[in-house]
Order: structure tokens, then sequence, then C-alpha cells
């Protein structure tokens, strides 16, 4: 009877792997992807706060304006670029891909959360966001980023009749790097999926099975949300010690640790800033 039921017992195991597996890999993508919305989120309040983003520019002239002011100045001081992978000049290295905003998020951080007013990281971030100019919330997708951690924006109804680009959002999130335009969506905003904010819109690749249709992406964001997996954990914290090694000593032990943003990486040094 004994050796009936191990059988019987190994064979479940071995049949509920593949769940398991998919399971794991849900809950590392949704890591992966609060890092880049917290990363997402603190580019976008250090911009409102120090950049003055202006409606019909690229959001690389608010870098600009960014690296003349005492942030900046802080950052450097904690973070100098002869010794760390950060830029001198934020605007001529503009973080317009996924990888970049991780990057470089990763230390702002550190600067916003001792600069910025609140209890915590998230009320820091919260403080700013709020003033924000719906528009470039909008244009950047931080309504995701914000959903994504629980944070309060401003309304949007104002911006949610114009378009937004399907490219920044399968980027997102990465920043766009042309200006934004208030277009009408040509077809109407009840048809637009992009006129909402529709986390079920997120692709979820798991490493296991990627979900194609809209039907397989929505069982999948459930069965995430019913494990408690979205559950808003907050994003670690990298250390300033472990930021300030030089460019491939930081990015190869990120990606040895399992960093979720940097563990797909074959070559890291391929990134340049």
């Amino acid at each position: 009877m004994y050796r009936i039921r191990s059988r019987q017992i190994a064979r479940l195991e071995k049949l509920a792997l593949p769940f398991i597996e998919r399971r794991k890999g849900i809950a590392q993508h949704w890591q992966k992807v609060r890092n880049g919305a917290v990363a997402h989120a603190t580019l976008i309040a250090l911009l409102v706060r120090y950049g003055n983003p202006r409606l019909g520019e690229p959001l690389s002239c608010a870098c600009a304006r960014v690296v003349k002011s005492e942030l900046w100045a802080l950052f450097r001081q904690k973070f100098p670029p002869d010794r760390t992978i950060f830029p001198a000049n934020f605007e001529y290295s503009f973080p317009c891909t996924r990888d970049q905003v991780i990057i470089i998020g990763d230390a702002l951080r550190h600067v916003s959360i001792a600069t910025f007013l609140g209890a915590d990281e998230k009320e820091k971030l919260n403080g700013v966001l709020q003033s924000a100019p719906p528009w470039l919330l909008w244009f950047t997708f931080a309504d995701f980023s914000a959903k994504l951690l629980g944070l309060t924006l401003p309304d949007l109804p104002t911006v949610s009749r114009f378009e937004r680009s399907k490219e920044t959002f399968h980027a997102w999130w990465g920043l766009p790097q042309g200006s934004y335009e208030c277009r009408p969506w040509p077809h109407g905003i009840d048809g637009e999926a992009l006129a909402r904010t529709d986390l079920s819109l997120l692709e979820l690749e798991t490493g296991q099975e990627i979900p194609v249709t809209r039907r397989e992406r929505t069982r999948a964001l459930a069965e995430a949300s019913r494990s408690n997996l979205r559950k808003i954990d907050w994003p670690h914290l990298i250390s300033e010690a472990h930021l300030r090694q030089d460019f491939r000593t930081s990015l190869a032990r990120l990606a040895e640790s399992g960093h979720p943003a940097l563990a797909h990486w074959r070559d890291p040094i391929r990134w340049r800033l």
C-alpha cells in the first residue's frame, strides 16, 4: 500500500510540475515589472520636480534642465560617473529603453528618497506625481506604473480622449523619445484599449508559456491575482555601495544575483550610456 501511494504521489508531483513552474514564472515576471515601474515613476517624478516638462517638446529637453538642478549635483556626488555606470550628462543619454530606465532609475531612487518629502518612498513619489501635468502621465503611461505600485495620480479624463502611442506602450517602462501631441483617437475612445488603464494588456512572459491571445493573457493575470502574486510588495532598493561599482562588475553581479531586470542579459557590456 505504501509503495502504491508513493507512486501516486510521484505521478501527481510530475503532473503538477508545469503548473508550479508557470506560477513561479508569473511571480518572477511581476517582480521584474514592479522594479521597472518604480524606476519609471522615479524618473517621471524627477522630470516633474526639476525638469519642467513642456507640451510639444521632447522629454530630453526636460532632462537637460534636470542636470542643471541641485538634485543632479547630489546624484553626481553619490555616483561619480568616472567610477560608476552612470553618464555625466542626462540629456545626452536619455533613458528610452527598459534596461536604461532600470539602471539609472535604481540609483536615482536613492536621490529622490533623500530629497523628496514624505514618510517613505511611496509617499514621496505620491507627493510629486499628484502635481504632475496630466498629459505627461498619459504620454509616458505613468498610469500603469501607478496602478502596479498603488500610487495616486491626478484624474486623467481630460487627456484620455487623446491618442497615445502603441509603440510607447510596448516599450513601457522605457520613456518615449518624441514629443506629445494632443490628437483625438482616430476611431473614437470607446474602441481603443489604450484609452484606459488595463493591466490585462501587459504580456505575461513567464519563460514557461507566453500567453498569445487576449483571453490567455486575461486568464494568466487572473491566476496571478488569485494566488496573491500581484500583492504590492514594494521593489527592493539596491545599496549605494553596490551601485558605485564599475560598469562591468555591477551588471555582472546583478545578473548573477538574479536581479529581475538583468538576469536575462548574456553580455551586459552591450548596453552603452
